[in-house]
Parts: structure tokens; sequence; C-alpha cells
């Protein structure tokens, strides 16, 4: 039987990629914290979630949330989260898994962290397969007609997903700042201007960090 069908994100390119590099290390133990997130009608209630990747010490009250880029996961921030948490005491970062990695198929990746395919089975499971058409296990495409309900997955879905985040770190009692990198710039200053019963969801938050981020155009946040 053939694999379900799941989508290739530029994020999965890019690891298995990686995964072929001499000397590339294993890579450590990660866990994705999930939580409720909006309900549009129509999704499926088991995507109807929003996930974290914790990094820096559990007791610091503290939070910096980052936002990821297109089609980037919230593994793509590491690097960043693992530097700001050794020169910043009293922080973690969380950095947002969002609702559409759900989608994708990690199966041969979590096989690779178990130690139980090679870098070479991961790169012709992931992307090898587009030019040897010999490979015939590989991931595969989810037809479109399937996910008529990610279409309403827009701005709106983005910013009630980051809401529970946002709310999750301010239970902790410290300091939350939002960032984003990209795409995750123009979901952050959506965010930041959003009508919360009222209230900008900037009134929620100590400080906006952009990485290399496009805020968007003032039609693209308004209600």
């Amino acid at each position: 039987m053939s694999p379900a069908p799941r989508r290739i994100t530029a994020s999965a390119a890019a690891i298995a990629l990686f995964a072929l590099c001499p000397g590339a290390a294993p890579a450590s133990p990660l866990r994705v914290t999930w939580m409720r997130g909006a309900a549009p009608a129509g999704t499926p209630a088991r995507y109807d979630k929003v996930g974290v990747l914790k990094i820096g010490p559990s007791s610091a009250r503290n939070v910096l949330v980052l936002e990821p880029g297109t089609s980037a996961g919230s593994t793509y921030f590491m690097p960043l989260a693992r530097w700001i948490v050794s020169k910043v005491p009293g922080w973690q970062v969380w950095s947002v898994e969002r609702r559409e990695n759900l989608l994708e198929d990690q199966s041969v990746f979590d096989l690779a962290k178990a130690g139980k395919a090679s870098p070479q089975a991961v790169f012709d499971y992931y992307l090898g397969w587009l030019s040897n058409r010999r490979i015939s296990r590989h991931v595969r495409l989810i037809p479109d007609a399937t996910l008529q309900f990610a279409k309403q997955w827009g701005m709106r879905v983005a910013v009630e997903d980051l809401k529970h985040v946002i709310a999750a770190a301010r239970r902790l009692g410290g300091k939350v700042v939002l960032g984003g990198h990209s795409l995750g710039g123009s979901v952050v200053t959506a965010y930041a201007t959003w009508n919360f019963n009222g209230r900008a969801g900037a009134a929620q938050l100590a400080g906006l960090v952009y990485d290399d981020a496009g805020s968007g155009p003032p039609e693209s946040v308004q209600q």
C-alpha cells in the first residue's frame, strides 16, 4: 500500500539535502508541544492545533515567540533560539509550528532520527524520486480536492492560532515578545494590529521583532 498523500515543503527539502552532507551530526531529540488553535468551519478537528518548539529553561518566565516564514517549520529558528537563550538569562524562545505542518509526511525523518533510515534513504524519499523514477516508495503529494477546507487558513486563522500561543506564554507571568521572519513578519504585523474585542494585539506584548521580515500591505491586516 502506498504511503498516505502528504505535501513537500521547502524546509523538508532543505533537511533532506543537509542529511547528505558529509559529517552531518545526528539531530538532537526535539518535541513540538501542541495546543488548541482556531476552529474554522469545515476543518477537521485534528488540524485545529498550533504547536511550539520550546528552547531554553522551562523556569524562564519571559518568552520570545517566533513565527517562521513561508514553508518553514519550528526548527528553522533552532540555531538562533539556542544562541539567544545562551546570551539572555530568564528567557525562553517558542518557535511556532503552524497547523499546515500537520500535513507534512515526516515518517522517514522520524526513522532517521531513530537511527533506522540512512541519509540516502531520506534524500530518496523526499527529493531523489523527482529525478530517479526507479524510486517507487516516496512522499506523495496531497490532492487539492481533499483539502478544500484549507482555503480558509488565511491571515485570520493564523492570527487566531497565534493568539492561543501568546495566551499560553503570558500565563508564565513574564514578558512576551513576538517576532517573525519573512512572511512571519506579516503575521506579526497582523497580530499586533488585530482588533481583539476592542484592544490591539500589541497590548498583550512587550515588544515586536522583525528578522528580515515583510510587514505586508495595509489591506492584508484589515478586518
